[in-house]
């Protein structure tokens, strides 16, 4: 027996010396993980997108791993040199041709990262086509369209090419209409500008945009405080549009009209006005609700995350002298009101994610049940067929 633990002793040291760095610094990264992937089921708990974080963070520890356990195994110095080479000559390579790959997506998300250019709920145009950011990703930018759907952009299609972001402190909304030579442009622009004030938009204006063959085209324009009312906006402008000429006296037959009845001469081409109980207009943003109900979730968190980070810096902030202290009764109650606020609105966003993915799951399991009915109703031989020769 104490022969058998002499020989454990002796060996034991040369062993640890080895191999003893490695194990502990593998340990240690391990743990690492699980605590740090612990706090982000915390956060997906509460709704939050930890996406982007989450694949960065695992980057990064594959990377550390690969590069501290080379640096940790017991061999020789030559030979670990040459492996830090590969390793270093292999991530050159992929930086290097980072243009249309992976990597090249992973520096994009950065790149726009940095910039901030856009955050989740503002409005962005690319390619001819409006939406709301719904998510924005390590590789990608998701954003929904005009028709609710979900269109996801690389991020280096972003950084390659341009991109039209709507503030969200307003913006600018028009509607265009051409208009025959044959009325007078005073009473043409009188007319939009009366469109514009019974839209809603302030500091209206009208421009002439073209010189047509056939007829004028005219542009009326006015401010939108609320930008995540654009759709709306736009609809609501060229309802009233048509009122307003129509209530003027002015025809709509541009570019040129033609009819093969013939017809007064004195005949107007306007609809009798039908007054209604309701309005017809949508005035509070319902179709955006709708339509980007995803980003609607996505912006709100995120502004309530901005309020709340402003509360707490007002609640740590040092009174300079001279300056009245603030109330932080009042400020702790708004911070208590905001972070219920929140907790809520990250449930919205985690049943939004819950809710896609239980589609795309009961669509999975919809096309595996018709697969399945496909093939027991297709018999293996027709019952008709004539017997196998022996």
């Amino acid at each position: 027996m104490d022969d058998a633990l002499d020989v454990v002793v002796s060996v034991a040291p040369n062993w640890l010396g080895q191999w003893g760095p490695f194990a502990v610094v593998m340990v240690l990264l391990f743990g690492s993980w699980l605590f740090t992937r612990k706090v982000f089921a915390v956060q997906k708990g509460h709704g939050v997108d930890t996406r982007y974080r989450e694949q960065g963070t695992r980057l990064a520890f594959r990377l550390s791993g690969l590069l501290l356990a080379i640096s940790t195994i017991p061999m020789n110095g030559e030979l670990r040199g040459q492996l830090l080479s590969l390793v270093g000559l292999l991530m050159s390579a992929a930086i290097a041709l980072s243009s249309t790959s992976v990597m090249g997506n992973l520096m994009a998300g950065f790149m726009l990262r940095t910039v901030n250019s856009f955050r989740a709920g503002d409005y962005i145009e690319f390619r001819n086509e409006l939406g709301r950011v719904s998510q924005r990703g390590l590789l990608h930018v998701e954003f929904q369209n005009e028709t609710s759907e979900l269109v996801t952009v690389p991020n280096l299609l972003l950084v390659q090419e341009p991109y039209n972001v709507v503030r969200a402190s307003g913006t600018v909304v028009s509607a265009e209409v051409s208009l025959g030579y044959d009325v007078d442009r005073r009473d043409i622009e009188t007319a939009l500008l009366i469109a514009i004030e019974a839209a809603e938009l302030e500091n209206g204006f009208v421009q002439i945009r073209n010189l047509g063959d056939f007829s004028v085209n005219y542009r009326a324009s006015g401010w939108l405080k609320e930008a995540a009312l654009l759709v709306s906006a736009r609809s609501r402008l060229r309802g009233k549009i048509l009122d307003a000429l129509h209530e003027a006296g002015i025809e709509i037959v541009s570019p040129n009209f033609m009819n093969q009845r013939p017809l007064p001469p004195e005949q107007k081409f306007i609809p009798k006005r039908r007054y209604q109980a309701h309005p017809d207009e949508d005035k509070t943003g319902h179709a955006e609700e709708i339509l980007f109900n995803k980003a609607e979730v996505a912006s709100a968190v995120e502004q309530l995350q901005i309020k709340i980070k402003k509360l707490k810096d007002s609640l740590n902030a040092e009174v300079a002298e001279g300056e009245e202290a603030p109330d932080r009764d009042a400020l702790k109650a708004e911070l208590s009101a905001l972070t219920e606020e929140l907790e809520l609105a990250r449930q919205l966003a985690k049943d939004e994610i819950a809710r896609d993915r239980d589609t795309s799951s009961e669509e999975d399991e919809e096309a595996a049940a018709e697969g399945a009915e496909a093939k027991e109703l297709t018999p293996d031989e027709p019952e008709d067929a004539p017997p196998k020769a022996k």
